[in-house]
């Protein structure tokens, strides 16, 4: 397996939003509804060059989000991969006590948060997750237990990429 690139320092957010858990147990109907119904939609708020994923120009303030390619290293290329990459962390139940925010593990170990942008439509639009965000290790934990009793080989490598990057402790 290739070494992962080292993580890129992100400063920490304002405040912490203590309010984004993890499901204590989605059942299979919420995981088969939201796998089968759950869209990515771009949102120009988290990209640095919004108009190369197609996207008007975010032209209010960002506060201190992350941005997916600034921070993550995310390209237009990759879009293609995100239907994936929603599906993975789904099935892997890594959803919110609110269905309004799931997660996922990029193939290259990055965790995602998505957030509901339309529920009418099961919109979500994404942004990397910080290091220091008390979310991440949860999201990697359980990520970890599915991947290595469900996952597939690539599955498995992410989780490894995961924790490499985010300097989590076996």
């Amino acid at each position: 397996m290739k070494k992962p690139k080292p993580r890129i320092d992100i400063p920490p957010r304002n405040s912490d939003n203590v309010k984004r858990r993890l499901h204590a147990a989605p059942d299979a109907a919420l995981i088969a509804r939201l796998s089968g119904a759950a869209r990515y939609a771009g949102y120009a708020k988290h990209k640095a060059a919004p108009e190369a994923f197609g996207l008007e120009p975010h032209r209010k303030p960002r506060g201190d989000g992350t941005l997916c390619d600034r921070d993550a290293g995310f390209t237009p290329s990759q879009v293609p991969s995100i239907p994936r990459l929603l599906r993975r962390g789904i099935q892997a139940g890594l959803i919110g006590e609110s269905p309004r925010i799931i997660w996922t593990i990029g193939d290259d170990g990055w965790i995602f948060e998505g957030r509901i942008t339309n529920a009418e439509q099961d919109e979500y639009h994404g942004y990397p997750v910080r290091p220091t965000e008390p979310i991440a290790e949860a999201v990697y934990r359980r990520y970890l237990i599915w991947a290595g009793v469900y996952g597939n080989l690539e599955d498995k490598e992410a989780a490894s990429r995961c924790q490499a990057m985010y300097g989590f402790k076996s």
